[in-house]
C-alpha cells in the first residue's frame, strides 16, 4: 500500500471516530492514535513508540469489531500497511 492510500485510510479512519457514538475522552484517545500513526508514516517523532501503536490499534480492533465493523476495517488496512512499512 502506498503511502497516499494510507494517509487516506488515516483521514477515513479519524472520520470514522468522529461518527462514532463516543464519549469525549474515548474520542480523544482514538483521534490521538490516528495522530500517533501520521507521525510514524512522516518520520516525525512520536508520542508512543511503534510497538505502542500497534498494541493500541490492536486493542480498537478487537473492541470494535462487532459494532463498528468500517472503522476496523479501515484500522486493519492500516496495521497491514504500518507493518509493511517497518512501524
Amino acid at each position: 500500500m502506498d503511502k497516499d492510500k494510507v494517509a487516506e485510510d488515516l483521514v477515513d479512519l479519524a472520520m470514522e471516530i468522529e461518527n462514532l457514538p463516543l464519549d469525549s475522552d474515548e474520542r480523544s484517545r482514538l483521534l490521538k492514535l490516528v495522530v500517533s500513526m501520521e507521525q510514524h508514516l512522516s518520520g516525525e517523532p512520536a508520542e508512543q513508540e511503534p510497538q505502542e501503536v500497534v498494541d493500541a490499534v490492536d486493542a480498537v480492533i478487537c473492541a470494535f469489531e462487532t459494532d463498528h465493523p468500517t472503522m476496523t476495517g479501515i484500522a486493519r488496512r492500516l496495521m497491514s500497511a504500518l507493518s509493511s512499512m517497518g512501524v
